[in-house]
């Protein structure tokens, strides 16, 4: 799966393009959560709690001035902002508030971002999403392709959350077009073959 891009005019100059990225879909923390349960031993709920527990620890620290670093991962800091006034005298701490977190992506971060596959959006933002039979289409035209499908890789292709592709595979599976294989967090589906 690639991520793909649109090209719009810069406005004020000219006729310039410029690329940018169609956004696909928006991933929530029970589905990241779900995703790291997948890839290693430890439960959903396990994940969401060592997550939560970092949200913590990183706002504590931001509190007190701290610069904190996820090596690999960036660099997070607090900005401030106060009036616009001229004189050091008139800026008293109480006007002196939190703006916002600073993000800073790390160098391997930015080096693996690097490597992403890129190609031209044949429609806008998925954002406001799929309906159900284009959905139901992509999956089925996916299985024509490949023997079986997972619900994480139907997730990417639509563009939408865990429950909704579970939906609609269990439709599907209630139509009789495809047929469950495996169980739990190892199913996979596949196209029902027809009778002759």
């Amino acid at each position: 799966m690639s991520a793909t891009y649109n090209l719009f005019k810069n406005p004020g100059k000219g006729d310039n393009l410029h690329a940018r990225q169609v956004n696909q879909y928006t991933i929530r923390i029970n589905e990241l959560c779900d995703e790291i349960s997948e890839i290693s031993a430890f439960s959903s709920s396990d994940v969401k709690g060592m997550l939560e527990a970092l949200k913590n620890r990183i706002a504590s620290h931001l509190k007190y001035g701290a610069i904190v670093e996820l090596e690999g991962l960036g660099t997070f800091n607090a900005s401030l902002k106060c009036p616009p006034l001229s004189s050091e005298k008139q800026i008293t701490p109480h006007l002196v508030k939190f703006s916002k977190v600073v993000f800073r992506c790390s160098k391997e971060l930015k080096n693996e971002l690097r490597q992403m596959k890129l190609e031209r959006a044949n429609e806008p933002s998925r954002l406001k999403g799929y309906t159900e039979e284009k959905r139901k289409a992509n999956i089925l035209n996916y299985l024509k392709q490949n023997k079986t499908i997972s619900s994480f890789t139907c997730r990417s292709i639509n563009g939408c959350s865990k429950y909704i592709a579970l939906k609609d595979l269990r439709t599907l599976l209630t139509e009789g077009k495809i047929i469950r294989l495996g169980y739990r967090s190892n199913a996979q589906y596949g196209l029902q073959e027809k009778e002759e």
